[in-house]
């Protein structure tokens, strides 16, 4: 219980004070004489007899306490688990088509995954699309998009919980799909994330869980600024996983410093096992967030304080009536 009108203590409380104080000078001094010289002959009266007295105290001090407003709080919580927003930024340059490199081996030339190797003669491309189809149906509670790029991004399809269509355009994308474009444009990538990001939220979606998984095989060359569109991303909340799929040694250095900021990770994957662990990772990091909708209705509670006042009223009335509860002093 709380009290919603706490400063009427202020006067109430000096006020109190002021009536007992009164009411104790008038019975000890505005007496007959006789009566104290009864009292010590009688000793003190039955405590019973007092409870007249006791009730006058109680009705008081309930209407006090009604007067300070109590209310009781009751609390609505409405949870609900709400699932995120990820989108795909796949690289779709030509050299996505080159085969895996095999693990330990150098970075530069390519060194193909050695036959009976797990994933051997799956290309960069092959492998990246394996492993996000098989994340993806794990995310059933989540909106999962994909957008892709080379010289120019493109937005295929925004986030989704029509995964079927998703796993369809997953499928269908390949290096092909932008041929006559050569250029790594990863800013290009990004800021389309981005902007698909800002008019959800301009239609009203969430404004929490946008998450970005960066795939890219090979260092910005054309296009916006990669570093811009991660310091937007980081301000509007949005987390970036990079997994560079057999990237150069050193290459894109800033951007994997970059992602970090946005609360995410960058990984380095030679093979598709490395592809399964990147992906497992993020599956166990970034779970669904609750969300907790808490109403709260402060229900008055004056009236039974006024009730249990009056009650005491009437009782102090009725004891009135008996000659032995009388006080004549």
């Amino acid at each position: 219980m709380t009290f919603q009108n706490l400063q009427w203590l202020y006067w109430a409380v000096p006020l109190l004070v002021v009536l007992v104080g009164v009411r104790y000078w008038r019975r000890h001094y505005w007496g007959h004489s006789l009566v104290e010289y009864m009292r010590e002959r009688m000793g003190s009266p039955n405590p019973i007899l007092r409870l007249p007295t006791l009730l006058e105290a109680l009705a008081v001090g309930f209407l006090l306490v009604a007067l300070l407003g109590p209310v009781y709080p009751f609390y609505l919580q409405h949870i609900e688990r709400g699932g995120l927003q990820i989108l795909f930024v796949l690289d779709l340059s030509q050299s996505m088509e080159e085969g895996l490199r095999a693990p330990g081996s150098p970075r530069s030339p390519i060194s193909p995954l050695p036959p009976g190797t797990p994933g051997a003669g799956q290309s960069k491309m092959t492998a990246v699309k394996a492993s996000a189809l098989e994340f993806v149906r794990k995310r059933q509670g989540d909106a999962i998009g994909l957008a892709v790029f080379s010289n120019n991004a493109y937005l295929v399809t925004p986030a989704t919980f029509d995964h079927a269509s998703l796993e369809q355009y997953l499928q269908m994308v390949n290096s092909q799909t932008l041929v006559n474009e050569g250029f790594t444009a990863i800013g290009e990538g990004l800021y389309t994330a981005n902007r698909f990001f800002d008019f959800n939220k301009q239609q009203g979606g969430r404004r929490k869980g946008q998450v970005i998984i960066l795939f890219s095989d090979g260092d910005q060359n054309y296009g916006r600024d990669p570093m811009e569109q991660i310091e937007k991303a980081r301000t509007e909340g949005t987390r970036i996983y990079f997994i560079g799929v057999a990237l150069e040694q050193g290459a894109a250095q800033q951007i994997v410093d970059g992602v970090q900021s946005t609360g995410g990770r960058y990984f380095d994957v030679s093979s598709p096992q490395h592809l399964e662990e990147a992906f497992i990772e993020i599956d166990q990091t970034e779970k669904g967030r609750f969300f907790t909708i808490r109403l709260v209705r402060n229900q008055p509670a004056y009236k039974w304080f006024v009730a249990l006042a009056l009650l005491c009223l009437a009782l102090r009335m009725l004891l009135n009536g008996i000659p032995h509860f009388v006080e004549i002093s």
